[in-house]
């Protein structure tokens, strides 16, 4: 990770630039707690939220389990946007249907959401909410509202 001149090497208590998705921006964050050598917590200066340390273009990554017949299960890490585009593969020929907070939605269903994009559902709730693989990375989202 590249340290920025004016905030130096990062410690917890200490200022880094991290994004905040509430305030939608890179701001100024106070490390709250580090794993190793990297902020893994961090609270916003501006609207006191906690949350987990990001930075414009991280891209999210998901840990998924292989197993071979006999072996224990290993894991692996495997980019959100790589993850999506293999699960978008094994849709191919599906209708695209435009995401509306009103409609209903199945598992496998494939959407298409003003903000996000071209997305999977992965799961469907109990509550009203879906479970929704984007490009970027999974977004819970509400459906079969009256």
């Amino acid at each position: 990770m590249a340290e920025l001149p004016l905030y130096g090497p990062p410690k917890v208590g200490g200022d880094i630039l991290a994004y905040c998705s509430k305030c939608q921006g890179e701001f100024s964050h106070v490390v709250v707690s580090m794993i190793d050598s990297r902020p893994a917590k961090v609270q916003c200066k501006m609207c006191k939220g906690n949350h987990n340390f990001k930075r414009i273009g991280d891209t999210k990554s998901r840990t998924i389990s292989r197993t071979s017949t006999g072996e224990s299960p290993r894991k692996r890490v495997v980019l959100a946007q790589d993850y999506w585009q293999q699960q978008m593969d094994l849709q191919k020929g599906k209708p695209l249907k435009n995401y509306s907070p009103k409609q209903t939605f199945q598992k496998s269903d494939v959407i298409n959401h003003v903000s996000f994009g071209v997305g999977i559902v992965e799961e469907v709730k109990i509550d009203k909410k879906i479970v929704v693989l984007f490009r970027t990375g999974e977004k819970i989202l509400v459906h079969a509202l009256s």
